[in-house]
């Protein structure tokens, strides 16, 4: 019994110990204010208790708005990071894209200038005059491009030189020939036209028209200009031009 009060005695000081710890305003005769959490002097006036556990600032909307803001800055670097990797790869994709295409463009220079080289060595081994094969050596600079639009094999271009080889044309005719094998651009020649005396004169033969580098005689037989005044008659002889356009074949 004596314990139970002994307990209950303690407890209603230790509430009245909270009560006097709440903070007072007291006012001393010359008008200092102290603050003070027991009972204001007897020479001070108290004029009102303070209530101090009003004053706690509630930081819970500061916390999350600090949060909000955090999240947010999250969310703009992450987007920031993922328009920098996709700008990164756009440009290697750009960056490769032009690679290839400049790979591409030299593979496709160096092929041209090869199938240019193969179709002038063809044409240089015909005996032909220097302006036919300056003007077939200007045309197989179409020989490239011709050959990738067309997609003519090496093998079925080389069967082609050679059966213009083998035929019996006159060298000329080859070497125009061989070069539209390799899809040089030739232009055709014009039209001759050989005018057939009705009677063959006594003498020599005579040039008597001439187109290009080809002439032909009163008897009707052609021939191909050579150096100086050289003619190969269209059956292969060598003949030469002297005077009076007169041919003499030895």
């Amino acid at each position: 019994m004596k314990l139970s009060l002994l307990i209950a005695a303690s407890f209603v000081a230790v509430l009245c110990s909270n009560a006097d710890a709440q903070a007072r305003k007291c006012t001393a005769p010359d008008g200092k204010v102290t603050y003070s959490d027991v009972a204001c002097p007897d020479s001070t006036a108290a004029e009102r208790t303070v209530e101090t556990r009003g004053n706690t600032l509630d930081g819970s909307a500061l916390r999350d708005q600090v949060q909000k803001d955090k999240a947010a800055a999250t969310q703009v670097d992450a987007t920031e990071r993922e328009r920098a990797a996709f700008e990164a790869g756009s440009r290697q994709q750009a960056q490769a894209q032009a690679a290839a295409a400049a790979k591409q463009e030299a593979q496709k220079a160096q092929s041209d200038e090869a199938a240019y080289g193969n179709c002038v060595r063809d044409v240089e081994r015909q005996s032909v005059t220097e302006d036919v094969r300056a003007e077939l050596f200007a045309a197989c600079r179409t020989a490239g491009t011709s050959q990738r639009q067309s997609g003519v094999s090496d093998a079925a271009l080389r069967e082609c030189v050679r059966g213009v080889e083998r035929t019996g044309a006159f060298p000329k005719d080859k070497a125009r020939q061989i070069a539209i094998c390799h899809g040089a651009d030739v232009k055709p020649e014009p039209p001759v036209v050989v005018l057939r005396p009705s009677a063959r004169t006594m003498g020599p033969p005579r040039v008597t028209t001439c187109n290009g580098n080809q002439c032909s005689d009163d008897a009707g037989q052609r021939y191909f200009k050579q150096q100086g005044t050289g003619l190969m008659r269209e059956d292969g002889k060598l003949c030469q031009l002297g005077a009076g356009n007169t041919v003499r074949c030895p």
